[in-house]
């Protein structure tokens, strides 16, 4: 299963949408792609709660550790990473639930804009030791259909081989870890 979770909580939120359309498009290929908001739920970081989380960081937590990989569609805001996203990682530095973790950042805003926010997000994947690769995939508010949802073709096509590239880049990851685990008792 992968994980995708959009860095917005806007209502009509094109990360949003370009992760529900490849989640979508991932199943027709027989892929599982989960789209899990829980940033919009989370409580702000406290580290003196870390070690004994609230109920919906142990989730959150748990959803990541079960995950093969994770995609994250994240806005520009103030020139770096939206807050709710923010927070969210915040309370994943202890828990380890991305360590190796190959992570896509699937950018979806038009040319020469968001490179504030994506070098701000590989910083803190790189706290986090998280196997992080760029996507680049501009989608325009035009692009979204009158429900708030993507059905250009071209667009989901193109959404669909990012998901595809991390399946597999997971899969990898999962056999070299279970190489190492193999290795370990020697």
């Amino acid at each position: 299963m992968i994980l995708a979770i959009p860095g917005s909580l806007r209502r009509h939120s094109i990360n949003a949408a370009a992760l529900r359309a490849a989640a979508s498009a991932a199943a027709r290929d027989g892929l599982l792609v989960e789209v899990d908001d829980s940033p919009r739920r989370l409580p702000h970081f406290n580290p003196d709660l870390e070690s004994a989380p609230p109920a919906t960081v142990a989730r959150f937590r748990r959803s990541l550790e079960a995950a093969e990989g994770v995609v994250l569609a994240v806005p520009e805001y103030t020139f770096g990473i939206p807050g709710a996203l923010k927070n969210s990682l915040d309370w994943l530095v202890g828990s380890g639930s991305l360590y190796r973790k190959p992570v896509a950042l699937l950018h979806v805003a038009p040319p020469g804009r968001g490179a504030h926010v994506r070098e701000s997000l590989e910083h803190v994947l790189k706290a986090h030791n998280a196997a992080v690769t760029r996507h680049c995939v501009p989608i325009a508010p035009r692009d979204l259909d009158t429900s708030g949802e993507l059905s250009d073709g071209r667009i989901v096509g193109a959404l669909q081989a990012v998901v595809a590239e991390l399946a597999v880049r997971a899969s990898v990851a999962d056999d070299r870890s279970a190489d190492e685990r193999s290795l370990s008792g020697c």
